[in-house]
């Protein structure tokens, strides 16, 4: 059988590219105040279901929570680009 190649970084990091593209819109101080673009930009950008302009004002489930965990702290804007860029899937 076959070895599959090794992904490199980029590769890994390109299940998310938008938001990859986006990293340096987003507040990297973990106590700074996500403003809901940037609520967007880091839930939503990626999501094949979301479309710009169409239905904002719907919030789908993995949006409501990921929202509660970065308002509440317990997940960071910094923790989830490292987690992306190393294409950390645990």
């Amino acid at each position: 059988m076959a070895k599959k190649p090794q992904e490199t970084r980029e590769q890994r990091a390109s299940a998310f590219p938008k938001l990859c593209a986006a990293a340096g819109l987003l507040p990297t101080d973990p106590d700074a105040a996500l403003s809901d673009a940037d609520l967007v930009r880091l839930i939503c950008s990626d999501c094949p279901f979301y479309k710009e302009g169409e239905d904002e004002e719907l919030e789908c489930g993995a949006f409501m929570l990921l929202r509660h965990l970065l308002r509440a702290k317990v997940v960071t804007v910094p923790a989830i680009l490292a987690a992306v860029r190393t294409g950390d899937e645990r």
